[in-house]
């Protein structure tokens, strides 16, 4: 069968699926059917036969096509062995991902191709720090802050805690990069049990389960399936906005929409619920829907240009750090 050589933008997509924090499984099935689908030349003669092709078979020429497509000579297997070490130490065993895992896949070859791309995802410099240094990948991720290889994962309610959890933490003495700390959003407080009964099934390393003070119901749900090695912390103080110190919250919002409105401290008022006074403030002040993504931007883009103190933000703060640490 024909093909096209994969050009090296599209090697670069390759890579980062590959080197993603997934199964095996997932993450090889998805690349191959994409490769096979985007780079075979199918002639009508070829569509019975393609179709017609094993498991075994499908990945021969996935493989194939992506060895061609890069320099055949760099391969030394170090990558091979170093991928089949961090799945066994990742996830639980899968006899789909064994197959997947003995693909001969020139990695080296591949990643020659994207090495001196200056705009490369934390996953992919990890990987190219490993082959060029050849070194403990738990030094080379700390001295880097690489975040890759994964040590836990957090896994939280919503894109405010996503988006400012890691931030909040450096901030307090805990870089999630140098750490291997992994954040994962769930989309919701109704998801968070669903997913973390999927993600026991497929995971070995410790998970942190960050929930808000109302999602008791969800806490009682994963309580019976809680592992040892994982941890439930459940917000003390209402939701995750309201832990924020609101001096950090008003600073923010005054920088972002400084041509638009200010905000005051008497804005808020004692015992509300910190979203429920953010809905009114945005409405009352005319600057239209309040979302909470947008919001944790806000905050976050302040941070990073003006970060606070330590003993600036809450105790709860500091608490949910720790507690992150110690797991």
């Amino acid at each position: 069968m024909k093909f096209k050589k994969i050009p090296p933008e599209y090697i670069k997509i390759t890579l980062d699926r590959l080197f993603r924090l997934k199964p095996a499984y997932e993450r090889y099935g998805r690349v191959f059917c994409d490769i096979l689908n985007k780079f075979l030349i199918k002639e009508r003669e070829d569509l019975i036969e393609i179709s017609n092709l094993n498991l075994n078979e499908k990945i021969e020429l996935a493989v194939k096509i992506l060895n061609s497509s890069v320099d055949e000579s760099t391969e030394d297997n170090f990558l091979t062995e170093y991928i089949k070490k961090e799945e066994a130490r990742l996830f639980n065993k899968n006899p789909l991902s064994d197959i997947y895992l003995n693909a001969q896949l020139n990695y080296a070859g591949a990643f020659k191709i994207i090495e001196k791309d200056p705009n490369l995802k934390t996953n992919l410099k990890q990987i190219i720090k490993l082959l060029s240094k050849k070194e403990n990948p738990q030094k080379l991720r700390k001295k880097y802050s690489l975040r890759f290889p994964i040590e836990k994962i957090l896994l939280c309610e919503g894109a405010t805690e996503e988006i400012l959890l890691e931030n909040l933490c450096e901030i307090c003495g805990y870089d999630f990069k140098k750490e291997g700390v992994y954040v994962l959003g769930a989309g919701g407080k109704n998801q968070v049990a669903r997913k973390y009964y999927e993600m026991i099934e497929e995971y070995k390393i410790p998970i942190f389960i960050l929930l808000d003070n109302d999602a008791k119901p969800t806490k009682d749900l994963i309580l019976p399936k809680l592992r040892v090695t994982d941890k439930i912390y459940l917000i003390q103080n209402g939701e995750f906005e309201d832990i924020l110190p609101k001096k950090l919250i008003i600073n923010s919002l005054n920088a972002r929409y400084k041509n638009s409105f200010k905000c005051f401290e008497e804005d808020f008022h004692q015992n509300s619920k910190t979203a429920k006074e953010l809905y009114e403030i945005f409405k009352q002040k005319g600057f239209g829907d309040f979302k909470k993504a947008d919001f944790a931007k806000t905050i976050k883009e302040y941070i990073l240009t003006y970060p606070p103190a330590k003993d600036e933000l809450t105790e709860e703060i500091k608490n949910i750090t720790k507690e992150i640490k110690q797991l």
